[in-house]
């Protein structure tokens, strides 16, 4: 079934707008089934729910993640069983702390057939290759449903709706084709690798109907700054009937944010999720996310060091497991009587970290955008690479002529204990998916 699901998603995607713009209104319940439907219910009761209420609802959902994990899943089982844990403890929602918690680094040095279960129609997954910790998984066949309930309805918290219009920009090289129509999402995506202004010329046949705008905070923001200064006849054109901007897969940077909600005046949205599919939580309020409770069980656990780590369980991958999975984001929680309310990311997904000479953490997202950087008058992206602790290379990309550029002098290093090179460049490291990360890992 997922192989001709995927089949048909291909061949709809290359349908022309004037024939593929027709399926933007078919329902999603139509098109992934009755699990997205379900979902979209339950996230409207759960909301509705009490405190106690909604503690049973996630025990009863985790009693039978984990009972199918320890009774099918050969890693689960035995890891529980040396560390001492059985199922038939969790009985009052207290006791979910007795679930022994798993690492990423844990799950890689098992084969993937040995921590999966034989399940129908699983489909394989692939995550973390740019963060230099690749982990390959399994996901159960209504997987994609439950995440776009989900999706959907934290897009509709700005409006949208599955027929408005998006113009999404997320690092695809689209060959020849500058502008391609995708009608499975009703959207333009944008060739990343096309310049700018060949992007605008096609965008501007259809710019007076987008609603919304998605994609990487990174690319959003490099193509807003050629909007703002060299093609503001277009831009307005552009802001004429749009509603909202969705920042996606990326840490929204107050440099690229900032920028992308002074020139297009509308609200912008984020999210928090990752590929493992354990945890997704909304923004309510900038850089502040709540977790969705309906998606998978978010915790925030205090470590010996008195930090929180953002930790997640999967109720219905029952394919590979991720049963109080360390996401290996540090956060500042908010709990409501015993449940994870909302939480800012300290450290992890805002950009990683550098070590500096003692083997201190410097988290980059307080280095590059914590502090008063003169050079943020003249440069379009500041990202950052490190070969050994101690010293690092400040990677700054500008059209701007090097001739009397002086970086070592507008980047705030002070009380930084690690030694910095300065390297420019005209465009920035990007990822093969076009991702532009504060950490350049080659």
């Amino acid at each position: 079934m997922s192989r001709t699901r995927n089949r048909i998603k291909t061949w709809l995607e290359v349908l022309p707008r004037p024939i593929g713009g027709v399926f933007k209104h078919i329902p999603y319940s139509w098109r992934l089934g009755p699990e997205y439907e379900r979902l979209k219910n339950e996230i409207s009761i759960f909301s509705g729910l009490g405190d106690a209420e909604k503690q049973c609802r996630v025990l009863k959902l985790l009693q039978r993640a984990v009972r199918d994990a320890y009774d099918d899943n050969e890693f689960y089982r035995d890891y529980y069983s040396a560390k001492g844990f059985n199922p038939d403890v969790l009985k009052e929602f207290s006791d979910i702390a007795k679930i022994p918690i798993v690492t990423r680094s844990e799950l890689q040095r098992i084969d993937i057939d040995q921590r999966s279960s034989q399940v129908s129609d699983r489909m394989l997954i692939n995550t973390g290759g740019t963060s230099g910790q690749p982990l390959s998984f399994y996901t159960d066949k209504n997987a994609f449903a439950r995440e776009w309930a989900h999706m959907h309805w934290i897009w509709s918290r700005l409006g949208y709706k599955q027929t408005d219009l998006k113009l999404t920009f997320r690092g695809k090289d689209l060959g020849n084709d500058t502008l391609r129509y995708n009608p499975v999402h009703n959207e333009y995506i944008v060739n990343h690798y096309k310049p700018f202004s060949e992007q605008a010329n096609y965008i501007e046949k259809i710019a007076d109907k987008v609603k919304y705008i998605h994609g990487y905070p990174s690319a959003i923001y490099a193509f807003m700054k050629y909007c703002r200064n060299d093609n503001t006849a277009f831009l307005n054109k552009l802001k004429k009937n749009l509603k909202g901007v969705l920042l996606g897969s990326e840490y929204p940077a107050p440099i690229y944010r900032d920028l992308i909600d002074e020139t297009l005046n509308v609200p912008s949205t984020s999210w928090y999720g990752h590929s493992e599919m354990a945890v997704l939580a909304y923004e309510e309020e900038k850089n502040v996310y709540v977790p969705m409770h309906t998606y998978g069980f978010c915790e925030a656990i205090k470590d010996d060091r008195g930090q929180y780590h953002l930790t997640g369980t999967s109720y219905y991958n029952n394919a590979s497991p991720f049963i109080r999975y360390d996401t290996g984001d540090i956060v500042e929680p908010e709990f409501n009587d015993g449940l994870l309310q909302s939480f800012k990311i300290s450290s992890g997904r805002t950009g990683d970290f550098i070590k500096d000479k003692n083997g201190q953490d410097i988290s980059l997202t307080a280095l590059i955008f914590g502090r008063h950087h003169p050079l943020f008058n003249w440069a379009e992206f500041v990202q950052v690479s490190q070969e050994e602790d101690g010293k690092a290379t400040i990677h700054i990309s500008t059209d701007k002529d090097e001739t009397g550029l002086h970086p070592e002098n507008d980047f705030n290093t002070e009380n930084v204990a690690i030694d910095f090179e300065y390297q420019i460049r005209q465009t920035p490291y990007s990822t093969p998916a076009g991702k532009v990360p504060l950490l350049i890992q080659e």
